[in-house]
């Protein structure tokens, strides 16, 4: 094998990752059409690289570019996000991800993650043998027109009278994470915080909310996004699922089943060609349900804590 050389990523290596990273979209949007067809991916390693507290490495072969690495420290943890690498060889992702992390852990960042294509089994191999497990999906199914779901579930558009619902939900939501095996350490929020949150998009068209009733109780609730098409997770046509909650006496009822169906028909009859959700692989309840309606991996989270 060829001598590999790591270095630090500089503005001058952003044309030949660009092209790398468009190799590695272009077989990942072979496995799944639903992904966007990006036309500028300079400006997605761009982005990426003039990011607040970002670093980066380049390995090359022969002084060519064979791979690189980008990622920037946040307010949790350290991130190498949608479009943070590439390689022609996913072995050289080992090498870069050395050079990159020594700097991390020496100023003290112990908690990493990395999004990476769900069908490139070769890249998560190697992330796998760096020590960083499965932490979250991103999936994606086309929209429809479906039906089905219990007769005694009726699904409408959330009003005002239902902000009280809406926030007890959205807290039980919080609650249901530190259960095992998630045992969550994210902080709970105040009843007011919430109910400032729900309250600002409740005129905000970049959201549609959905609340599902039985017998005059609300059992659950859904949220819809209009999610900026700006990474290689949302394409132009595309609506993001972004919360959904079932009261917990409700759950496996068809509650949830309802909802997801009325959300799907919605965004069809809207001109939406995808709907895209994440979850949490240790929320077992999460990580069952949203593959059964039809949503398929495009990213997965992958994260470590490093002792």
């Amino acid at each position: 094998m060829p001598d590999v050389e790591i270095r630090p990523f500089s503005d001058e290596h952003l044309g030949a990752a660009a092209e790398l990273l468009a190799a590695r979209h272009e077989l990942h949007r072979a496995a799944e059409p639903l992904l966007p067809d990006v036309a500028d991916f300079r400006a997605q390693v761009e982005r990426d690289w003039r990011a607040e507290n970002a670093s980066g490495a380049v390995a090359l072969v022969g002084g060519d570019v064979h791979g690189y690495l980008l990622g920037r420290v946040t307010e949790e943890d350290c991130l190498v996000d949608f479009a943070g690498f590439a390689a022609r060889r996913a072995e050289l992702i080992r090498d870069l991800y050395a050079h990159v992390s020594a700097a991390w852990v020496e100023a003290g960042h112990m908690r990493h993650r990395v999004h990476v294509p769900a069908s490139d089994a070769a890249a998560i191999d190697s992330w796998f043998r760096l020590a960083f497990g499965r932490q979250l999906t991103f999936g994606v199914r086309e929209t429809a027109a479906e039906t089905g779901g219990p007769r005694d579930v009726t699904v409408r558009h959330a009003e005002q009278r239902d902000l009280a619902s809406t926030v007890a939900l959205g807290l039980d939501l919080y609650e249901h994470q530190r259960l095992a095996p998630s045992f969550s350490a994210r902080p709970s929020v105040s009843d007011e915080e919430y109910r400032n949150w729900w309250e600002s998009i409740e005129d905000d068209s970049a959201f549609t909310h959905f609340v599902a009733e039985r017998d005059g109780q609300i059992v659950g609730h859904l949220l819809l996004y209009r999610r900026p098409p700006e990474d290689l997770r949302i394409a132009e046509n595309s609506i993001d699922l972004s919360h959904a909650v079932t009261l917990q006496d409700a759950r496996a009822t068809g509650a949830g089943s309802a909802l997801t169906a009325h959300a799907l028909t919605w965004a069809y009859e809207a001109g939406y060609r995808s709907m895209t959700v994440d979850w949490r692989e240790v929320n077992l309840l999460a990580s069952r349900f949203w593959p059964r309606r039809g949503f398929g991996p495009t990213f997965y989270r992958l994260y470590r804590h490093i002792p």
